[in-house]
């Protein structure tokens, strides 16, 4: 098991560098964005209520990292800082309209890209790959909230 481990994670880190937002001068789908960037206002418009610490998850940062993408992002007039109404302590982050833009411009990028890529591909082994991935994903989160 532990060769298709190391098999998978090879794979997977691959499919997220071929496929994922990122472009060749690590702007985000040719968005003025970096792919940190990206994940937080993905995260943002996710999520009800996005403090600094949901965005330092998504983006793998520290909260101090996360600080410095959220007020890059409000430079750039893509979201907008708040305090939390119940807790002062906590800062919320929400998307601007030009945020939302954004994003779904980058998506329908995606989106095409993986269109055309799943187009090749034999329509059998498609349901193969979405019934396989979704597994993965769901056993993933169930062992991440049991930790």
């Amino acid at each position: 098991m532990e060769t298709q481990a190391r098999q998978l994670a090879g794979l997977l880190e691959d499919v997220m560098y071929y496929f994922g937002a990122q472009g060749p001068e690590e702007d985000c789908c040719g968005e003025k964005i970096s792919p940190g960037e990206f994940r937080a206002l993905r995260t943002a418009l996710r999520l009800d209520v996005c403090t600094m610490q949901d965005i330092a998850r998504s983006a793998s940062v520290t909260k101090g990292g996360a600080t410095r993408i959220v007020i890059r992002l409000e430079d750039k007039g893509l979201v907008n800082r708040e305090q939390d109404q119940k807790d002062g302590r906590v800062c919320c982050v929400t998307l601007t309209e030009e945020g939302k833009s954004i994003l779904d411009r980058i998506e329908d990028q995606l989106t095409h890209k993986m269109m055309t890529i799943l187009g090749a591909m034999d329509s059998a082994m498609r349901e193969v790959l979405l019934i396989s991935v979704n597994s993965f994903l769901q056993t993933a989160q169930r062992q991440m909230a049991g930790e």
